[in-house]
């Protein structure tokens, strides 16, 4: 079997998706908004919550190694956003914007009454656009947030920002071959982070991404930033990742006022059991 179909078998699996509690929150538009959540085990438990809001498309086997040892101590909030398949969008017209996905996650951390000061947030890529609106508004205030690959603008192929506006759906479809090509070329390290976006690319509702894309693709995101204040804000960078710039991770923790900045070198170690690790050492300074 090549190796990039056993990778892809391998992401099929997910014992966390197991151990979860799966739910769906109505929010204030009237949309419902998937979650999945465990809780520690008492004689190991942190007393924190460790949210995770992954990026565009991201699916939760893409996490496996990284939940698994955060579920050895942490309770887990993990929220899919409103691209995913999972969502179920209210009636009428509803907004997508990066304000709309902040809220979601807002409103959610209220409706499960989380103590902030004992949170722990984990944003990645499209998802460091929605932790820079909910900490630049000073809609929440986490004791700790980490920010992996972070953007200032949805990262998208050339072009694509502009004729998704007025192409249909099943044209999503017919330019798949074209999007795992752009991932496999240029946003991919290895096989293991194309098989999760090849995965992403198949999971996707084209209607939903759709819907979001739209919504968000011109949002930027760098005033934001500058006005996180008073926050414990560590961004990680990776510096052989295509699909992240390290530059732009460092422009940004630069942009964060007091903000630590930290390379993983590769995508793949932070989605494993070491970003845990480090986030356990970071915790300390809390």
């Amino acid at each position: 079997m090549p190796q990039q179909e056993q990778v892809f078998d391998e992401l099929l699996i997910s014992e966390f998706e197991n151990a979860s509690k799966e739910q769906y929150v109505k929010v204030s538009d009237g949309s419902e908004v998937m979650i999945l959540t465990t809780k520690a085990p008492k004689e190991r438990a942190n007393g924190y919550t460790f949210l995770l809001v992954p990026g565009w498309g991201t699916i939760v086997p893409g996490w496996e190694d990284l939940l698994m040892e955060a579920i050895k101590d942490f309770n887990i909030l993990y929220i899919e956003s409103r691209e995913k398949l999972s969502f179920r969008p209210g009636k009428g017209k509803i907004k997508n914007n990066v304000e709309r996905l902040a809220l979601d996650v807002q409103e959610i951390i209220e409706y499960l009454h989380i103590d902030q000061s004992k949170l722990v947030t984990l944003t990645t890529s499209f998802s460091t656009l929605t932790i820079a609106n909910l900490l630049g508004s000073k809609k929440i205030k986490p004791a700790l947030s980490v920010l992996i690959g972070p953007v200032y603008q949805f990262n998208m192929p050339p072009t694509s920002r502009y004729w998704m506006h007025f192409v249909p759906n099943f044209f999503f479809l017919l330019t798949k071959p074209i999007w795992r090509w752009w991932v496999k070329k240029f946003k991919s390290e290895d096989p293991v982070q194309a098989a999760k976006y090849y995965r992403a690319l198949d999971e996707a509702d084209p209607k939903k991404w759709r819907r979001v894309a739209k919504r968000v693709c011109f949002t930027k995101v760098w005033d934001l930033y500058r006005q996180i204040e008073d926050n414990y804000v560590v961004v990680i960078g990776m510096e052989t990742d295509k699909m992240h710039s390290a530059k732009l991770s460092k422009d940004i923790a630069a942009a964060i006022p007091n903000a630590e900045y930290l390379d993983m070198g590769t995508n793949r170690a932070t989605h494993t059991a070491e970003m845990i690790e480090v986030i356990r050492e970071l915790m300390k300074k809390i």
